[in-house]
This record gives structure tokens, C-alpha cells and sequence, in this order.
């Protein structure tokens, strides 16, 4: 298969597997805090394998369009949060990209702590003061909650289950 249509084919397929993990919480009963931790780990599992096996270029396809289907499906609050959650889906990607081949762990952990951190600063010290100041206090601190150390749980999740998938995948891609 031409590189070029390789590499589209299996964008689009990683998109469309992380906007269907995203849409379960829309057909499950799941606790919206519950949800997050079962979703929020799927989507990253999906981000970093496609980091992995398109390259910055098509993970960060997936990291910036999965926000704005988050936001589509009435998960993210306000759409001021779509480039903030995109930024944090980009750190995740860019640095498990750049590093996956020199240490694969090394890799995910410094993509779950980078992801955390601009998503705590972002939504924290720059989305919701600047553009959600008179979010009542209960939704603000649901919303610090939600992009606090959460983050780093399904980031952390998501890269175990990339670890686990990622071989049987790379044997599956060999053998065609």
C-alpha cells in the first residue's frame, strides 16, 4: 500500500476507534466521575498508539479532533476547553512520539506527567479564570478535580494498555 494512504488508513481507523471508546459514556450508566477514568484511559490508550504507529503528524489528528467531539457530546462544559484539552492530548503525543524508540517507559511516563501538568495549568490557572470566572465555586472545583491528577490515572492507564496491545499490533502490521 502507498505510504501516504497507509498512513491516512490508519488515522483515520485510530480516530474513529477513539471517537467510538469516547462515545460509550453516551450508552453506558456510567458515573460521570467513573466514566472518566474507563473513557479517559481509552482515548489515551488510542492517542499514544497513535503516536506510536503514525508519528506526531497523525496522533496529533486524533488529540486535537477528540476534544472537539467531546465538546460535541456535551462531555467538556464549554468550548473555551477544546484547544486546552487538545494542548494536553498534544504533549502526551509529541513526547511518546520523540521518545518512544529510546525508552518506551521513559516515554509514557514523561507523556502522562506532561499531559497532568498542562492540562492542570491550563484549565486551572488560565481557562477558568480568565474564561469561566463566574462558574459557581462547585463547578470550578469539579473542574480542577476533573483536570487534576485524574489526568495523570488515564494517561498512566492508557500507556499499560498501549504496552500490552502495541505488540500483538506490531506482529499483526508485520505479517501483511
Amino acid at each position: 500500500m502507498n505510504k501516504k494512504v497507509d498512513f491516512v488508513v490508519r488515522t483515520a481507523i485510530l480516530l474513529a476507534l477513539a471517537v467510538l471508546l469516547q462515545s460509550l459514556r453516551l450508552f453506558l450508566p456510567i458515573p460521570s466521575l467513573v466514566d472518566q477514568y474507563v473513557i479517559g484511559s481509552l482515548v489515551n490508550f488510542c492517542l499514544i498508539v497513535a503516536a506510536i504507529t503514525v508519528g506526531v503528524e497523525g496522533g496529533l489528528m486524533v488529540a486535537i479532533l477528540t476534544p472537539v467531539v467531546a465538546f460535541l457530546q456535551s462531555v467538556l462544559p464549554n468550548p473555551v476547553m477544546v484547544p486546552f484539552v487538545a494542548l494536553g492530548n498534544a504533549a502526551l503525543v509529541v513526547l511518546v512520539a520523540l521518545l518512544y524508540r529510546k525508552n518506551k517507559y521513559l516515554a509514557l511516563a514523561a507523556g502522562a506527567m506532561c499531559k497532568f501538568l498542562v492540562l492542570y495549568i491550563m484549565v486551572v490557572h488560565v481557562a477558568i479564570p480568565l474564561f469561566m470566572p463566574d462558574m459557581p465555586l462547585p463547578a470550578k472545583e469539579l473542574l480542577t478535580l476533573k483536570f487534576s491528577w485524574p489526568q495523570l490515572v488515564t494517561a498512566s492507564v492508557g500507556g499499560m494498555l498501549a504496552l500490552m496491545v502495541l505488540p500483538v499490533l506490531e506482529k499483526a502490521l508485520k505479517r501483511r
